[in-house]
């Protein structure tokens, strides 16, 4: 809606400021001058046409990429989140290693002191 009212307001502008001027030269007939008018009208017609094909075609290429962008978001949110489980999943297994590896140390030292007595 808001596409096609640009259009509409852009081609009533046209056509105000080319009929608002008066013929070139007063000679012309009336029929000469409406000619000429009618020629502006139909090529700016033409152009506004173009134009509207040219901003839809954009609005698709803009639509697809705005598509594209969200699912890449989606695939990063899901590989940051799958990072974020193996770094909890991996500090876990460190803390455990640790704890076991100091409680063999301390069992080893307990077992160094219970030889020497």
């Amino acid at each position: 809606m808001g596409l096609q009212g640009t259009c509409i307001f852009l081609f009533m502008n046209i056509i105000l400021v080319t009929s608002g001027r008066e013929p070139s030269c007063p000679a012309c007939s009336r029929y000469d001058f409406k000619e000429i008018l009618l020629e502006r009208v139909l090529r700016n017609e033409l152009v506004i046409g173009t134009m509207l094909k040219e901003v839809r075609d954009t609005y698709v290429k803009v639509k697809s990429a705005i598509k594209l962008m969200h699912e890449d978001r989606s695939k990063l949110e899901d590989s940051l989140n799958g990072s974020e489980k193996s770094k909890t999943e991996m500090d876990t297994e460190r803390k455990g290693t640790m704890q076991g590896a100091l409680k063999n140390m301390s069992d080893s030292l307990a077992f160094m002191e219970h030889l020497q007595e």
